[in-house]
């Protein structure tokens, strides 16, 4: 029951919800999620820790880039959070507006990676067959 409450705690924060939502998308960088938030580097690393330390997201590193994405875990709690990230993003319209801006971000090519994995969430349809996410395109190299 403890990783469950840290779960809740870890997404009782607006900007960390907001973070989560935009890593349905797929993995993100710092520069990313600020660029979309429009927050500045510490405010937003302060906030990925929390969410890393609470088992929220996973990370890789590519280079010197590090990549942030959801993470995928036995934990109840976490599964559940994942369908409503998943089912809600379309609800919210500051999450509509976050997720736009990425898809902009994206399109124009103002993000600061030039082949970000923009690896889609994986929700299994057995827990919510009515979840559909859509992941961005991939920008090519130029």
């Amino acid at each position: 029951m403890d990783k469950d409450v840290a779960v809740f705690k870890a997404c009782s924060d607006a900007t960390r919800l907001r973070i989560l939502f935009l890593l349905t998308e797929g993995e993100l960088c710092v520069c990313e999620i600020m660029a979309v938030l429009d927050l500045p580097q510490g405010k937003v690393s302060r906030h990925v820790a929390v969410l890393k330390q609470y088992g929220l997201l996973t990370d890789r590193r590519d280079g010197v880039w590090i990549y942030y994405a959801l993470a995928r875990d036995s934990s109840i709690a976490l599964k559940y959070v994942s369908v409503y990230l998943v089912s809600a993003r379309q609800v919210h319209d500051r999450v509509l507006a976050d997720l736009e801006r990425l898809r902009g971000l994206v399109s124009q090519g103002k993000i600061c990676v030039p082949r970000p994995s923009m690896a889609q969430l994986q929700v299994d349809d057995r827990e919510d067959p009515h979840v559909h996410g859509q992941s961005l395109p991939v920008r090519e190299a130029q």
